[in-house]
């Protein structure tokens, strides 16, 4: 962040100056005491088992020049008259107010994705886009959330050009919090799809809650939605201003045809409805990797650039690990790691892209449990497992792994095999890691299925 004082801060949060020096210069606001400097802002956050008015000694001891506290009762003996204290109702409410009103000091564009799937690959493409030509900053790692979209935005510098921000959620009102803190210029929402639905009960609900980012959209802006998701289609309304959709499924504002993968990316043919059209190949896999960069694509063509520099662009583009990350073992295997997390929608697509990679190798499946699905959890399993037999020739081996995964492997009809637990798996998955093999690894992030590909790599 750029410096601002401590008497500009107490304004932003909406706080009172209990003690400090209101002239004394913050240089960065964390709320893990661990992440501290010589000048930062110590926000003492209370939640869960967890009060950071706990470390305001360490804090202090660490080079913080003072604190966002929300209890004066909890200031410790022995804390320097010279430490400055900010009080205020709630220091994580504060915090998200000091974000805010830090925020609208800039003027540059913001782009906001979400989404039920695909919006950190969406977030990185676009913004990889973007700074082939502009100065661009995108969320900080994968910070997307109540505490995370705050400390992204409290990164910004003045000498950028555009910023890219990915907004998360699992229950109502919580993109509508973020998204009136980052005010768009331009929103992209991914899809519409299972996950989270625990929280929600049905889809519509989903949908309902993703389009709480359309109101705090500037209404001068743009809004790009998936065209091939149903329920986007039904929220496109409530969005007034500039309204685009991109499809991979058929004519749109935007869309792609002649799509081929490869084993090093996909190939794909985009068309604009005002018939500008241009050869593409993508670094990434899997169609629904190619929607992700329809979207890019249009932001790019937004901002000016020209399609040789988006086109150049696609070819490099990397994205956050463990999304359909591929690399190959010592043993003359490949390994696919896309279990950063699942739901049956991104499930079935992870398992259709492998279907049509790596034809000259035997292709297994490591499949584990997905959560947050409600009370159609074993249901929505059983339901991936029929799925795969429509690929049950492509395929050599599925092995689950999980209590709800049974169902999966009940439900698929082709060869085997069953774990409850990832340790019980490991020396079967081993076994399978031999030249001519690719196995892919997909699970919900709870299942931490990283430690398997950990296990084969070494």
């Amino acid at each position: 962040m750029h410096p601002i004082s401590f008497q500009q801060v107490a304004r932003m949060a909406e706080g009172l100056l209990l003690q400090g020096d209101p002239a004394q210069t913050i240089r960065s606001v964390h709320f893990d005491s661990r992440s501290l400097t010589e000048g930062s802002l110590f926000v003492a956050v209370q939640g869960g088992n967890r009060d950071g008015h706990d470390f305001l000694l360490q804090a202090a001891d660490q080079g913080a020049c003072g604190a966002l506290i929300t209890d004066e009762s909890k200031i410790p003996a022995g804390l320097p008259a010279s430490f400055g204290l900010i009080l205020v109702n709630d220091s994580l409410r504060g915090f998200q107010k000091l974000s805010g009103s830090y925020r609208r000091q800039f003027s540059f564009p913001f782009v906001a994705v979400t989404g039920s799937n695909g919006k950190t690959t969406t977030k990185d493409v676009i913004a990889h886009v973007l700074s082939q030509q502009l100065a661009t900053y995108k969320t900080y790692k994968n910070y997307n959330n109540h505490l995370g979209v705050p400390y992204s935005l409290l990164q910004l510098q003045r000498e950028l050009e555009v910023a890219v921000l990915e907004l998360g959620m699992n229950h109502a009102g919580e993109i509508d919090l973020l998204a009136s803190l980052v005010k768009p210029q331009i929103s992209v929402i991914t899809n519409i799809s299972d996950a989270h639905i625990e929280h929600f009960g049905t889809k519509e609900k989903i949908a309902l809650a993703k389009a709480e980012l359309l109101s705090h959209t500037d209404p001068d802006g743009m809004v790009l939605l998936n065209g091939d998701n149903e329920y986007l289609r039904k929220i496109s309304h409530l969005y007034d201003g500039k309204l685009l959709f991109y499809s991979v499924e058929g004519p749109a504002d935007i869309w792609a045809d002649e799509i081929e993968p490869t084993e090093s990316g996909t190939r794909f043919t985009v068309h604009f409805r005002t018939g500008e059209h241009f050869p593409v190949f993508l670094s990434l896999h899997g169609r629904h990797n190619v929607s992700n960069a329809l979207a890019a694509i249009a932001i790019g063509r937004h901002f000016g650039l020209a399609p040789e520099t988006i086109c150049e662009a696609l070819k490099s583009v990397s994205i956050s690990g463990m999304r359909f990350e591929v690399s190959p073992t010592a043993a003359g295997g490949v390994l696919i790691n896309d279990a950063y997390n699942a739901s049956p929608t991104s499930m079935k697509a992870s398992i259709e892209t492998f279907a049509g990679l790596f034809p000259e190798r035997k292709r297994i499946l490591v499949l584990g449990d997905m959560f947050e699905l409600g009370e159609d959890s074993l249901k929505m399993h059983s339901e991936v497992g029929q799925f795969i037999d429509k690929y049950k020739a492509d395929f050599h081996l599925l092995i689950a792994i999980g209590e709800a995964s049974r169902h999966l492997h009940d439900a698929y009809t082709g060869e085997k095999r069953y774990f409850p637990t990832k340790e019980e798996a490991l020396e079967s998955i081993k076994a399978l890691n031999q030249p001519g093999n690719a196995i892919l690894f997909k699970a919900s992030r709870g299942m931490k299925f990283e430690t398997l590909v950990e296990a084969l790599k070494g």
